[in-house]
């Protein structure tokens, strides 16, 4: 069951678990959503079955009706899978109208903050059978307003991200890099809350102490961005830099780039784009503020650095240049990636979640 009107992470976490198990056959699976191309179209072209509802929150009653048919459409056991509090008690609430007792409601956590003790909460609470965190600093802090709620039912799962073909060798002609020049990126959202301003100050600090090249992928079109690259264009940057607006495949622009930054203010609940980097065997400086600690060790699998601090961003990339240390470190970080953050180990662990095996 997924929400959002537009598509991220959330969705992307779900059409890689659909599709997987769609490809391993044995189950009959679809995805729940609302009428929105942009979300249930992307879905529907790889020949996902799509139930298509309202999802309106605790007092959508037509969407608990819809899912109770659904759940007794089921033969077999049914698993339903919500991913925020408010879907996971449409869930809950089908369930027990339903005429099919052999349901199981499970939720994945994708958020850093406390529990809520409401009573749509507290019945979540009572009547899902599992709930999924992220990492373990996501789940440390929905404890920590003690709700009541069965510890056993929470577990942590790292996401897991497929791999990917990481080419890029196309694009230091496209762009004229020369082989002297040292590529850094940034993909994502271009917002001030993902540390765009403190990449800007850590480029002006590294200047001209050596040849660079810095990628910025994703949509460049918000006043924001403009904003950022008149900054750069100001301090005469401009022309090092690589705008790329949106890509919907990010992964031969990870293949080309010799490290990723991403030092994002806000705690990430996990940080799916560090891993993207760690898959392609790169090396990626982000910020130690949230569950990047839980898979990546400073100088071994990545850099950490404190928040906000452009200094300390500089100083991770020159000497991840100067000393070459960026090729061992994306090797340990695709090897790390292998063997914790891979999605067949991701599978494997959701698998079990839904008792399949």
């Amino acid at each position: 069951m997924v929400a959002n009107k537009t598509w991220g992470g959330g969705e992307q976490y779900v059409y890689d678990l659909v599709s997987s198990l769609k490809a391993d056959g044995g189950c009959n699976v679809a995805v729940v959503c609302r009428d929105i191309p942009a979300v249930s179209g992307r879905f529907e072209a790889q020949g996902i079955a799509v139930r298509k509802m309202n999802l309106g929150g605790y007092l959508d009653i037509r969407s608990v009706v819809a899912l109770s048919k659904v759940i007794d459409s089921c033969n077999d056991g049914c698993i339903i899978h919500a991913h925020d509090f408010k879907r996971a008690f449409v869930a809950v609430a089908a369930k027990r109208i339903s005429r099919n007792k052999n349901v199981r409601v499970v939720m994945t956590r994708h958020l850093i903050r406390k529990a809520k003790n409401g009573l749509f909460e507290m019945s979540v609470y009572d009547n899902i059978d599992q709930i999924i965190f992220v990492s373990q600093l996501a789940k440390e802090e929905f404890l920590s307003s003690s709700p009541k709620i069965n510890p056993d039912k929470c577990i942590v799962i790292h996401n897991g991200v497929k791999d990917l073909k990481c080419g890029g060798d196309g694009l230091k002609a496209k762009f004229g890099v020369g082989d002297d020049e040292f590529v850094m990126m940034f993909h994502g959202r271009i917002v001030p809350e993902k540390g765009i301003d403190v990449i800007i100050d850590a480029l002006k600090k590294i200047g001209t102490r050596f040849l660079w090249r810095m990628f910025f992928v994703g949509d460049d079109t918000s006043p924001f961005a403009t904003s950022a690259k008149n900054r750069l264009k100001d301090c005469g940057l401009d022309g090092r830099v690589v705008w790329a607006g949106y890509q919907s495949d990010v992964s031969k622009w990870i293949g080309g780039c010799d490290c990723g930054l991403m030092p994002t203010f806000v705690p990430e609940a996990f940080g799916l784009s560090n891993v993207e980097y760690m898959m392609a065997g790169k090396t990626v400086v982000t910020t130690s503020n949230g569950a990047q600690k839980e898979y990546i060790e400073n100088g071994v699998t990545g850099m950490l650095v404190p928040v906000s601090d452009a200094d300390a961003l500089a100083d991770a990339v020159v000497s991840l240049r100067d000393s070459k240390s960026y090729i061992t470190i994306g090797r340990n970080a695709r090897r790390y990636y292998e063997q914790h953050l891979s999605f067949s180990v991701f599978y494997d662990k959701m698998r079990e979640v839904y008792r399949l095996d």
